[in-house]
Parts: structure tokens; sequence; C-alpha cells
């Protein structure tokens, strides 16, 4: 369509300036105001290229939306076979599972430490296998100074599809949070892997109340590309 247009163009300009110029010879007033007769002639060439112009403009928008509509056809595509993974987060028993210990700090101070022992079940809800390449985890007291995320040492072998992997986890923070009231202790977690097209980081927050030990996720489960 858009060849065909372009190879009309050329020919609509030339057949409106002979019709032009054989209307125009035939009045004796148009012979008389020549000027006049060439300033329509102009403005005959001037509506063809603006119509091209127009035209083209619409042409452009509609190759652009067929592009976009292409790249979410692949997109879609490449969801479809990629690896998906969830996590959930619970305690490893039913005994122990919040331990505050007292550290010595020379030469005569105590501080008190609160430990977790969890088990992050991540899961492969795509439909290809993923790599996990590292699960790193952190907590402290919501309020508190954010404390840095520890590596889990452990080989993590593929994760095939539908296939669900346990880390246990041990986390700690320095600190006491309050039986009753506000405080919670805040879990933050980092996955990094990859699946069949590209490297990912998955990025998991807790709340943990201590006043019957309530694991609860903490906003949206948020997942990134990493270029590389």
């Amino acid at each position: 369509m858009g060849r065909n247009r372009k190879a009309w163009l050329p020919a609509a300009a030339i057949f409106a300036t002979i019709g032009a110029s054989v209307i125009f010879s035939r009045f004796d007033w148009f012979k008389r105001n020549e000027h006049v007769a060439l300033w329509l002639e102009g403005i005959a060439l001037v509506l063809i290229f603006a119509w091209d112009r127009i035209d083209r403009q619409g042409t452009h928008k509609e190759t652009m939306a067929q592009i976009e509509i292409a790249k979410q056809q692949s997109q879609f595509a490449v969801n479809s076979e990629r690896a998906w993974l969830t996590a959930e987060l619970n305690w490893v028993s039913e005994n122990g599972r919040i331990v505050f210990s007292d550290v010595q700090i020379p030469p005569s101070n105590v501080a008190t430490r609160t430990s977790l022992a969890l088990v992050l079940e991540i899961r492969n809800d795509g439909r290809t296998p993923a790599w996990i390449e590292n699960v790193s985890a952190g907590m402290e007291i919501i309020g508190h100074e954010v404390q840095p995320e520890q590596s889990i040492m452990e080989y993590f072998e593929p994760l095939g599809a539908g296939k669900i992997r346990k880390v246990n986890l041990k986390v700690s923070c320095p600190g006491k949070p309050k039986m009753r009231g506000s405080e919670s202790l805040h879990v933050h977690i980092t996955v990094n892997y990859r699946d069949i097209f590209e490297a990912r980081e998955m990025l998991l927050e807790f709340n943990v109340e201590p006043l019957g030990e309530i694991i609860r996720r903490f906003g949206q489960r948020k997942v990134s590309f990493i270029r590389r």
C-alpha cells in the first residue's frame, strides 16, 4: 500500500497541474490573470502533499501500534516459558522460634540479641528450570537500624518446574523487641536466580510479631531483571 501510494503521488500532481492548466486556458479571465491560475495550481499541489503528509503520519502511528503489539506478544511468549519463583516463610519447628541471648561486651557490658530459626520455601511456578545463585537474609527491629543481609552458604541444584526448595535461615539482630507494644521484627530476603532468558532478583519482606509468633508478608513481592 505504501509503495503504491508513493507511485501515485507524482502522477496525481502532474494530472492536477495539467488539468488545472487545461481548465484555466479555456477562460479568458484566467488568461488575463495568470498569477491567479498559478496560485491555484500551487494550492492544489500543496493540498496533495499535505494529504500525503497526514497520511504518512497515520501510517506511522499504525506501524508503531503494530510494533508495540508484536513486542507485547513476544513478551507474553517469553513469560509463558520462563521460570516464575514464589516464596513463603515459615518457622523451622514448633519450639524455640524466637531466642533472646545475652552477649558479653568487654569490659562489663551485656547486650541482648534476638535470633530466629526460619525456613524459606521457594517454588517454581513456571514451565522451565530456575538456577538459584544466592539467597541472603537479614533482620532488624522495625524502627531500628537496618541490618545487612548475610548470604546462605549452600549449594542449590536447578529448581525444575513445579518443584519446591526449602532453605533454612538463621537470622539475628541486636536488641530485643517489646513483647507488648508496637515493636515487631522485619525480615528481608533476597533471592538471585537465572531462568533460561536472563538473571533475576526477587526481594521478599516479612513482618514477625514476637507476641504470638505470627509471620506476615510485608509489602509486595518484587522481581527485577539484572542485565549482565
